[in-house]
């Protein structure tokens, strides 16, 4: 999902580095095709669009300018930033490096969407209870076929144990 390489301006030439050594600052140079390394402020833009559906939504690429957004833009008002993660769709451009990792705007996302508890809805809690209520139900006829096996046809207690066993195997339910 991230991109494993960047092309970066390091002490004034250009190199191409591991994207998980970029850092605050860096200059990123992107092109056609690249996936965005890291989140950029945007430096240099030339006929630039971005598909930033994973974070926005939008279904078409996004038309990226230099223009400073307002402090409260939403994500996908901030026309000045490319986000790490989305992809070039076509033209150049040349940013700094604003942030990374769970700094990243994806990194947010991630973080968030760690955090979220598991609840369960009331299906879920009447399906546990449907299963335990089988599970009950499955034992106690195992039971009685044991007794009945030993008892009533006369089985050892092993042939009896596995008449219960097989009649249980069959009648619990695999989930």
């Amino acid at each position: 999902m991230l991109s494993p390489n960047a092309v970066v301006l390091r002490d004034g030439e250009r190199r191409t580095i591991p994207a998980d050594q970029l850092v605050p600052g860096d200059l990123v140079k992107l092109k056609s095709g690249d996936k965005v390394p890291a989140d950029l402020r945007l430096l240099q833009a030339t006929n630039l669009q971005v598909q930033e559906a994973m974070l926005t939504g939008e279904s078409v690429p996004v038309s990226k300018h230099l223009h400073a957004a307002p402090p409260a833009a939403s994500l996908g008002d901030r026309r000045c930033m490319c986000y790490s993660a989305t992809a070039v769709v076509s033209g150049q451009a040349q940013g700094v490096v604003v942030a990374t990792g769970d700094s990243a705007e994806i990194g947010q996302i991630n973080k968030m969407v760690n955090t979220v508890e598991n609840i369960k809805n009331n299906l879920i809690h009447q399906l546990e209870i449907l299963g335990r209520w089988l599970a009950v139900l499955v034992a106690v006829i195992a039971v009685i076929a044991f007794l009945l096996a030993m008892l009533y046809v006369g089985l050892n207690f092993q042939g009896a144990f596995e008449s219960a066993v097989s009649i249980a195997g069959e009648g619990t339910p695999l989930v």
